[in-house]
């Protein structure tokens, strides 16, 4: 759902809430960039996912936020105080948030079934509405409703940390924040695709990812058995020097010409549980690192690196990705009229993914 040509077509809308977000933005005084690459990426997948606009868009960007926060504590507490004890334990609260998340779908879902032109729309409940089971019954609005808010929950704040993480290393690596905008003027992407590779590489928001043995089997030394909850150390992974030469350096230019190999660059899983919104998420890393330097420039610092900080789920630059920019008055941005754009006026141009690239892989 979330691949090739539907995919594409999400573009626009990510570019809308960059410009959006951006219009907000102080010139010449550092502040923090992580708080507004979290709300481009809500924005993009709540309009993505559900097509959502007006008053629902509104609820579903206010709701979603602390239902994250909410199941995060949930997911940490023990078992025993995963019950609702009343409007303020975690479980309350968070079944609280579901009922009014749920009531927001059901609107959304009968609206879609409702529209004459449901056929033409993009959005992912669109489809879930329109797919059947082989036995052609249709999927349940309950599992619908799932289906939807895991995608929002698992793909917005990952997104937003990958981006969050691409400001804080590129402003450490001036040389190649200028190449990167010399390419956005010139209509390239290949290094701005390499720099997306390596920033997940170098700083992946998801530390490990768990598995769970069907059989017994060997691993080198190691006799694993069957039913073993197993979790994969991503950064272990990513810091292989037999796999990475010099792991340790910021280096996109370690994949221009060439692609990250899928056993050793996993910062979405791997195999057939390799996470469904891994292209989606690329694009949309792409589209909006590209309208930034188109956009903005952004003043190199000579700070140390931001720590990483983790946040119930995910980990972030600890001091929030902070950035200084000044807008830029070149022609490469002129195009770009923030008012068209809140309009829903701009569409920029769609590049054909390259189909050989692990973020643009069919799911």
């Amino acid at each position: 759902m979330l691949h090739g040509k539907r995919m594409r077509s999400y573009e626009h809308i990510i570019e809308e809430e960059v410009m959006r977000e951006i219009a907000t933005w102080p010139e010449d005084r550092e502040f923090e960039t992580l708080p507004s690459m979290t709300r481009i990426a809500l924005g993009a997948i709540l309009r993505a996912v559900f097509g959502a606009e007006g008053p629902a868009l509104d609820e579903l960007r206010e709701l979603v936020p602390p239902i994250v926060t909410v199941a995060s504590l949930v997911l940490l507490v023990p078992p025993r105080m995963r019950r609702d004890l009343g409007r303020w334990s975690p479980a309350g609260r968070h079944l609280r948030y579901r009922r009014r998340f749920d009531a927001i779908v059901d609107s959304l879902i009968a609206d879609a079934r409702a529209d004459p032109a449901l056929k033409e729309r993009s959005d992912v409940l669109a489809l879930l509405v329109q797919a059947r089971y082989d036995n052609g019954e249709p999927i349940p609005d309950r599992h619908i409703a799932d289906e939807l808010l895991t995608l929002v929950i698992a793909g917005h704040e990952t997104t937003a940390g990958s981006v969050a993480w691409a400001v804080e290393r590129l402003r450490r690596h001036p040389q190649l924040l200028s190449r990167l905008t010399e390419e956005v003027d010139a209509g390239g992407s290949e290094l701005r695709q390499a720099t997306i590779w390596e920033v997940q590489r170098t700083r992946p928001v998801l530390d490990g990812t768990p598995r769970r043995t069907k059989t017994r089997i060997r691993l080198r030394d190691w006799v694993i058995p069957e039913d073993t909850n197993l979790i994969f150390s991503i950064r272990s992974v990513h810091d292989s020097e037999e796999s990475f030469p010099d792991a340790a350096s910021f280096n996109p230019d370690r994949y221009v010409g060439a692609v990250p190999k899928s056993v050793a660059w996993i910062p979405f899983g791997g195999g057939v549980n390799r996470c469904v919104g891994a292209a989606f998420a690329n694009m949309e890393m792409d589209v909006t690192l590209r309208t930034l330097l188109r956009e903005l420039r952004f003043v190199p610092t000579d700070a140390p690196g931001e720590r990483r900080r983790w946040r119930g789920g995910t980990t972030a630059p600890a001091r929030g990705a902070r950035a200084v920019v000044h807008r830029r008055t070149t022609a490469a941005s002129s195009h770009a009229d923030p008012v068209s754009v809140a309009d829903g006026n701009h569409r920029p141009g769609i590049v054909e993914p390259a189909a050989d690239l692990p973020g643009y892989s069919p799911l």
